[in-house]
């Protein structure tokens, strides 16, 4: 591997083998003003030339005529521009982060959370009212089914079946409302779960569902099938809900909310 002197501006650059020498005689690398062979495509820097100044007349391989497209060389002036301009990108990138987490942040979490939140708490706290009100009043609906049977003439079948539809459906939303009550934490948890478990609720709800198995809706039925784990009916006739099952739901209910 030969060393080859390219002459260039009365100073003697070295190139150290063949192969730059090559890629310097095909135009693909040229000698910058620093004493670097530099290559072209990409513009990088290949190698620091050794060089020293030679004014004696050498026969030497003179550069290429093809015209040199010299690397454009960055001025002082746009150097600063450059550094002024990162500087204030930092600057605005560190204010607009401050920004976010000490200011923007919090205000969303006040304007639009804790309204969100304190919401969602009346929404259930509402709703529990509602319930207690409708446990209350089932005492005296389920006197009125039970006239109903004997004295025909003050209630119809169809009134009948609509007031045990809403003793029914009533129990069942509060079996379907019982996570969420419990995650409220803002009423009588164990109350509710006491009113659910009432061997004469439990006695009723099983006795309208013995006797009229189309009262419950599809999709009532559908999702209390899965809260039960188990079909309620089998040839034809009802399994009885017990109230151990809705304990055993109530407590799969504690050790979820216990793991989140």
């Amino acid at each position: 591997m030969a060393e080859h002197r390219i002459k260039k501006n009365n100073v003697i650059y070295i190139i150290p083998n063949d192969e730059l020498f090559e890629k310097w005689k095909a135009d693909d690398a040229y000698i910058d003003d620093y004493g670097r062979l530099v290559n072209r495509k990409p513009h990088r820097v290949i190698k620091e030339l050794r060089h020293y100044a030679d004014d004696r007349p050498i026969n030497v391989v003179s550069q290429p005529n093809n015209p040199v497209k010299t690397a454009k060389q960055d001025s002082p002036l746009m150097d600063y521009c450059k550094e002024k301009a990162m500087d204030a990108c930092e600057y605005y990138l560190d204010k607009g982060l401050d920004w976010f987490f000490y200011e923007g942040l919090p205000n969303i979490w006040h304007k639009h959370v804790v309204p969100l939140y304190h919401q969602a708490k009346d929404a259930l706290t509402t709703k529990e009212i509602k319930a207690e009100k409708v446990l209350r009043e089932t005492p005296k609906k389920e006197t009125s089914i039970v006239n109903s049977a004997t004295k025909k003439k003050t209630m119809t079948a169809e009134e009948a079946e609509l007031e045990k539809k809403k003793v029914l459906y009533h129990w069942f939303e509060m079996l379907v409302s019982l996570k969420k009550l419990h995650d409220a934490e803002e009423m009588d948890y164990d109350s509710v779960l006491a009113q659910l478990t009432d061997e004469s609720m439990l006695k009723r709800v099983n006795a309208m569902l013995e006797e009229n198995p189309n009262l419950l809706e599809t999709e009532k039925y559908i999702t209390l099938h899965d809260l039960l784990g188990r079909d309620l009916y089998k040839d034809k006739q009802l399994i009885p809900i017990k109230g151990e099952e809705i304990v055993t739901l109530a407590e799969k209910h504690n050790q979820n909310s216990a793991q989140m």
